[in-house]
């Protein structure tokens, strides 16, 4: 039939050509058979559709390579349909990965925005097609920008819950704080109820006191549309604002004490450990010499102790039973009836053991 004159390119009620309903359909053995007889890749439907929009909305990477390269009309990959979409936002919209590859390479413009002032990547982003996401911010970061008041994919994946794609984002420098008409990312997602995101977007450190237009923060949203996981997510953020205070007031409270040990930092020579030190060598030099010379008048066991004058004691008492360790004596300390005791460990043998 196409060899005796009908117009290969002759369209249906639709104003779908042949080569629309094979591409459509992932002909490909029809689609180069089509375009071998001078089939046109550049007449659109009614809608607006060429056949690259409807092979990449399929998904079909064979025939979009068909459809660029073959023929005598090669398919202009930057057309776009009534609704201003090019075959990326069909592609990206399904997460056919792909075929987003393939555009990239052919150079389809990602920044060209739909009639919904979406992008490429803000259809995938609204979808949830982590992978496209990723493809089209590493080929074009310039598209992590906020440059309109409408969306921004961030918006658009919190407000959907995509929970994975939010961190992507997040993670290749989408700014967390950025605004539109509906407020922040954390705005969408708790009015949406997307509780994962909300605490992911808290774990970046988004300002939970972030106002929308209105100067509404969060909470009062949430106090707006009262239902469970209004509750919840009002919940996270209380205590997320709560911890937070708290926090602060720790590290000023570290903050002070460091100040304070700063200031009463003591220089080398009188340090507190060295002063202890001497302190212990002389009160035990003291008390020595007082036992050596009860030793040599033979003074009893219950003289000795009397012997010994409560100023030693009151100085003793006050030098912990470690420190004294250290410097070869023991000595326990104790009080009973308002009476001080010493009890005194390895003293010389001429010193006369109680009675058991």
């Amino acid at each position: 039939s196409i060899w005796r004159g009908p117009n290969v390119n002759c369209t249906d009620s639709s104003g779908y050509t042949a080569l629309h309903h094979a591409a459509l359909n992932g002909h490909k053995d029809i689609v180069l058979k089509l375009l071998q007889y001078e089939a046109s890749t550049n007449v659109a439907d009614n809608k607006g559709y060429f056949p690259i929009h409807l092979a990449a909305w399929k998904g079909d990477v064979e025939i979009v390579k068909i459809l660029i390269h073959h023929g005598p009309s090669h398919s202009r990959v930057n057309e776009q349909n009534n609704e201003n979409e090019t075959a990326l936002h069909c592609a990206a919209q399904y997460g056919h990965s792909e075929v987003v590859a393939v555009l990239l390479e052919e150079l389809t413009d990602p920044t060209i925005r739909n009639s919904k002032l979406e992008t490429p990547l803000d259809l995938a982003a609204l979808y949830g097609r982590l992978r496209v996401v990723k493809m089209i911010i590493s080929a074009h970061p310039n598209l992590m920008s906020c440059n309109t008041r409408k969306h921004t994919p961030l918006h658009l994946a919190a407000r959907n819950g995509h929970k994975a794609v939010v961190q992507v984002l997040l993670e290749a420098g989408m700014d967390v704080s950025c605004q539109t008409e509906k407020g922040s990312a954390l705005h969408e997602a708790a009015l949406f109820g997307k509780v994962d995101v909300v605490r992911v977007l808290l774990e970046t450190g988004i300002d939970a006191n972030i106002k929308d237009s209105l100067g509404r923060t969060v909470l009062d949203i949430l106090k707006e549309h009262p239902s469970q996981k209004s509750l919840q997510i009002a919940t996270l953020l209380q205590d997320y604002l709560d911890g937070a205070g708290r926090s602060a007031a720790v590290l000023e409270e570290h903050a002070q004490e460091d100040t304070a040990q700063e200031t009463h930092l003591s220089s080398p020579a009188e340090s507190p450990q060295k002063t202890k030190s001497e302190t212990v060598t002389g009160e035990l030099s003291k008390l020595l010499d007082e036992i050596k010379l009860c030793q040599e008048k033979d003074y009893s066991f219950e003289d000795l102790c009397h012997t010994i004058s409560d100023h030693y004691l009151d100085n003793l008492s006050k030098i912990s039973e470690e420190e004294l360790g250290k410097n070869g004596s023991q000595s326990v300390v104790s009080k009973g009836g308002g009476t001080k005791t010493l009890h005194l460990v390895c003293l010389s043998s001429s010193v006369p053991t109680p009675a058991a």
